[in-house]
């Protein structure tokens, strides 16, 4: 009888762990999970998107083949940003100029993607690019303030 018993109360203790462990994992694999609106495209809109990012990744290939072993360098250090790795660049007017034309092409794709967007999917579009906005700011903290910025503010502290 008493082995009948500690074998229920194991197999019970068991299961519910079990359970318990199964339902742990789904909860942390949900809250992992990247939240995406969907816009609802169409079948034309998506292959639209997937052309325009495959040009995008092209014309990036393009552009870093044409960097110098030093340039390649000063694009991987992660210290830098923005216009200090631009500076330091320092580009060939022939790789601005490459720059410029695939900038200006992006944003002519960008631009005939969001004419072939609905009403509803531009309101949801906005929402969601105003959404990725928060977060970045909310990431970005006191980065995005640049250093002139925060000694102002840290002074008034």
């Amino acid at each position: 009888m008493k082995n009948l018993i500690k074998g229920l109360v194991l197999s019970t203790t068991m299961i519910l762990g079990l359970t318990f462990a199964a339902a742990a994992q789904q909860n942390v694999a949900n809250t992992t999970k990247k939240e995406r609106p969907m816009l609802n495209l169409t079948e034309t809109q998506k292959d639209q998107m997937k052309a325009n990012r495959e040009s995008e990744r092209l014309n990036r290939e393009k552009f870093e083949a044409t960097l110098s072993a030093e340039q390649k360098a000063i694009m991987a250090d992660k210290s830098l940003k923005g216009k200090e790795k631009m500076e330091k660049l320092n580009l060939s007017k022939e790789q601005k100029e490459m720059m410029r034309q695939h900038r200006e092409l992006a944003q002519k794709n960008n631009e005939a993607f969001k004419a072939t967007l609905s009403k509803e999917q531009q309101e949801q579009f906005e929402n969601m690019r105003g959404k990725m906005q928060e977060k970045m700011g909310e990431r970005m903290g006191d980065r995005r303030k640049g250093p002139a910025n925060r000694k102002v503010e840290d002074s008034e502290q």
